[in-house]
């Protein structure tokens, strides 16, 4: 079976790694500091980003980004926008040319504007790239509530790839072509957000936030 890796240890990129773990799926997720994969790996749980949530004990996790990469047929990026093209420059080395390259982060590079494909395709030249996004709190889809997602690529055999790989009776992951829009609707949706709560704070109802 495919071993994932997955950058990125917040809480969304620890509940897709569990998720696959749970799964049965090899993952392995890498995490920047080094004491929330010291906990991953001998306690089973991330405190500091999904606190009091259990993982599956056969989740892999380390610091050191060769470690993680190593033999991973697929690679899932969950790291911040603001510093995607980093984490993506020097993990190029360590990623194979053809590696299915998931990306699963939420936003538009702040500098350039440029969306997380369009870093992907300058930082991993020769990669094929899929879009992972939808409305999704990372709390409700570890305690397994049902969600659905969208997998994007201009590659349908690798977006029904990774449709196949991460869904489960719970996380329902459609497929389609439309990268740009499936990455502006996860990007936007949180500005959306913000001012729906702004609204309720001002004590306005459902019609001036719809």
């Amino acid at each position: 079976m495919t071993r994932v890796t997955v950058l990125g240890a917040g809480s969304w990129g620890t509940t897709l790694a569990d998720l696959l773990a749970r799964q049965g799926v090899p993952t392995r997720l890498w995490a920047y500091e080094s004491d929330v994969s010291d906990a991953i790996r001998t306690r089973h749980e991330n405190p500091v980003f999904l606190e009091g949530c259990p993982l599956d004990p056969r989740l892999e996790a380390t610091s050191d980004l060769a470690e993680a990469l190593a033999d991973a047929g697929m690679v899932c990026s969950v790291v911040p926008s603001h510093v995607a093209r980093g984490v993506l420059r020097q993990a190029a080395p360590f990623i194979a040319p053809g590696t299915t390259f998931v990306c699963a982060t939420k936003g538009i590079e702040t500098d350039t504007l440029d969306l997380m494909h369009e870093v992907a395709h300058e930082e991993l030249p020769g990669r094929t790239f899929v879009a992972l996004s939808g409305p999704s709190f990372a709390q409700e889809v570890y305690e397994r509530q049902p969600t659905a997602v969208v997998a994007a690529s201009e590659d349908p055999s690798a977006a029904a790839a990774v449709q196949e790989l991460f869904a489960s009776p719970e996380f329902r992951v459609y497929s389609g072509p439309d990268v740009v829009g499936v990455e502006l609707a996860g990007s936007l949706k949180n500005v959306m957000a913000i001012a729906a709560g702004m609204l309720e704070g001002l004590g306005l109802g459902n019609n001036p936030r719809a």
